[in-house]
């Protein structure tokens, strides 16, 4: 079986592909950027010019294709919005009716499960939930999902969209505006002090990225019933819980400074993922703790990189 992985340069994607690979799976990695590091057994493409005519001469029939590419973050300005609209809309549309064109296998897309359900009062949030996104972030995130779901009723191509919590781990870059405990990390073992927005209190769901390649290389390889799929870990952990564990891992104290949280910031976050657990027995393995130590192990003085 023939896997694109399209944004594959990400820390995400290159923790995805070097799963996939691991698993002797024909691998595709593409995206605009270089790679962070090169597979053996992987083909990689650098994608240039128009990203609808590249990835005509890549996708074939039959590939499962996995959607990372997004530009922005949960907080871009919104003068930026435009230039997101054309990218995360417009160019992701026209790939997706690529492979529709291709007649590919099935494609998973990376949503946000944070992002889409906005503010809810009863936690943990199950796809069942009313969206309601208060970021362009999550409205964007929302529309790609809405036409995966338009495309999979039309075409016949399986189509999954996975409402990620907040992962963590190695190729994770620090000091890049998403990952927290990456930067916060990265701060601790460099002696920085770190930026705390709001009380510190707010909950969110965090998972260990080799427990989401896990579930996205199981959703490619099982049957699984098309539709939206929540995919953390069920445990709140608060940024003050976070500091509190990376400075047990280190044994190093991790200075504050309190700032006012931004208006679009979700308040509390925690998935419901009993739904991905039923249909294919998958659940996160790998606690915080370890997680941090893993990344620790792999720190190089720079960043996360194995």
């Amino acid at each position: 079986m023939r896997v694109v992985v399209i944004g594959s340069s990400g820390f995400i994607g290159t923790n995805l592909v070097e799963y996939l690979n691991s698993r002797q799976l024909d691998v595709v990695a593409c995206d605009i950027r270089e790679p962070v590091k090169r597979f053996e057994g992987v083909n990689y493409h650098k994608v240039t010019g128009d990203e609808a005519e590249y990835y005509g001469n890549v996708i074939e029939a039959g590939d499962y294709v996995v959607l990372l590419r997004w530009k922005g973050v949960s907080v871009s300005a919104i003068k930026n919005q435009q230039e997101l609209f054309r990218s995360n809309i417009v160019e992701n549309v026209l790939l997706i009716d690529l492979c529709v064109k291709r007649k590919a296998g099935k494609i998973v897309f990376a949503s946000s499960g944070g992002a889409v359900y906005g503010n809810k009062d009863v936690l943990p949030i199950s796809e069942r939930e009313d969206v309601r996104p208060i970021s362009e972030y999550g409205v964007q995130k929302l529309m790609i999902e809405e036409y995966l779901g338009f495309i999979s009723r039309t075409s016949g191509i399986p189509t999954l969209c996975l409402r990620i919590a907040n992962p963590f781990g190695p190729y994770q870059p620090a000091f890049s505006g998403q990952g927290i405990i990456a930067t916060f990390l990265a701060s601790c073992l460099q002696g920085k002090s770190v930026e705390i927005w709001g009380d510190g209190n707010c909950l969110r769901d965090y998972l260990y990225v080799d427990d989401l390649c896990e579930c996205v290389c199981r959703c490619l390889l099982e049957d699984i019933g098309e539709g939206v799929y929540n995919i953390g870990s069920g445990i709140g952990t608060s940024i003050l819980q976070i500091c509190e564990a990376i400075s047990e891992v280190t044994g190093a104290e991790l200075r504050r400074t309190m700032r006012a949280a931004y208006a679009t910031q979700v308040k509390d976050n925690v998935l419901d993922s009993t739904k991905i657990k039923e249909q294919i027995g998958w659940e996160c393995r790998i606690s915080m703790a370890e997680g941090i130590a893993r990344m620790c192990d792999c720190w190089n003085g720079r960043g996360f990189l194995k």
